[in-house]
């Protein structure tokens, strides 16, 4: 158990040779995009380029850097502590609660109770830590995934993309920490966001697929092209939402699972499970926003003309 919590230096090297290789695409797109601005005037440019700067200084580096300022914690460190390590536990959590999570006078004096419980204290903090706390990060983490599913989506250029998808995946993972008011272990994070790195890359290398192709291929003509459109931009904003919630889900669940029992494959089954179910909901109220609501609207209106 100890290991695994351990950095390993290949972890190191893979993280850092995929930031290498993020930064490398970044600078690659926005020097191509830059030069045909720069054609048009060379302030534009220029503008272009200190976007993209402010973008990644406040949407990237900052919440990457940021997360490493809290506290390392987790409710299983309240299973595996006993004694003196046990109550220093529940009286940080105890202080999280009232730092960081917005309770009435009476739910205040209840959380204070607990300390008092000796040994339910733990079972009692960990059940009304995660009643309050996980209804704020999953209203957090769908509306981040559903930003980044209809942006994604909307976008058909690489670096929108890389940056959209590393800021909000970046950002997405230090409001989960500031929620809890802890982050995972050393190691947790740099697994973390070793996994953002590469659905970042990801989310740049879809833009370069012809994903649109592949439909016209069965269903021939005009219909066949714009459903080839269609699908590859949902297709796109699907991926990436899926790729946000699996990492959110993760984050999630090294904070918040007390239960030590499930190993590391059985906490990625169950953080996929959680993100697909998640995905769904967005894919559908999306398309019921976008699609089903407009036609049924503009149908709607024609019938009350034509009355």
């Amino acid at each position: 158990m100890r290991k695994n919590k351990k950095i390993n230096s290949w972890s190191i090297v893979l993280f850092i040779s995929l930031m290498i290789l993020v930064v490398m695409g970044l600078i690659s797109n926005a020097l191509e995009i830059g030069e045909r601005l720069g054609n048009v005037h060379i302030a534009i440019e220029i503008l272009f380029y200190v976007l993209i700067a402010v973008v990644v200084i406040v949407g990237i580096i900052y919440p990457l850097v940021g997360v490493f300022f809290a506290p390392i914690f987790s409710l299983e460190k309240l299973h595996n502590a006993d004694g003196t390590a046990r109550q220093k536990w529940c009286k940080r959590l105890v202080k999280n609660l009232l730092e960081n999570v917005d309770l009435t006078p009476e739910e205040q004096e209840e959380v204070k109770g607990f300390l008092a419980l000796e040994d339910s204290t733990d079972d009692k903090l960990i059940e009304f830590f995660d009643r309050k706390i996980t209804p704020e990060l999953n209203s957090e983490i769908y509306d981040i995934a559903k930003k980044i599913f209809i942006i994604t989506a909307v976008s058909q250029n690489s670096v929108y993309d890389m940056l959209g998808m590393a800021s909000a995946n970046f950002s997405l993972i230090k409001r989960i920490v500031e929620i809890c008011g802890f982050r995972p272990s050393n190691a947790q994070v740099l697994r973390i966001y070793t996994r953002v790195l590469s659905m970042t890359l990801l989310a740049g290398s879809l833009e370069d697929m012809d994903i649109e192709e592949l439909i016209p291929m069965v269903t021939e003509g005009a219909l066949g092209k714009a459903l080839g459109i269609l699908a590859a931009s949902a297709a796109q904003g699907a991926v990436n939402a899926l790729t946000t919630l699996r990492i959110a889900a993760i984050t999630k669940n090294y904070l918040l699972n007390a239960d030590v029992s499930l190993t590391r494959k059985e906490l990625r089954k169950k953080s996929y499970a959680e993100a697909l179910n998640i995905l769904k909901n967005i894919v559908k109220q999306s398309m019921d926003e976008k699609v089903k609501e407009p036609v049924k609207n503009f149908f709607g209106r024609n019938k009350t003309a034509l009355e």
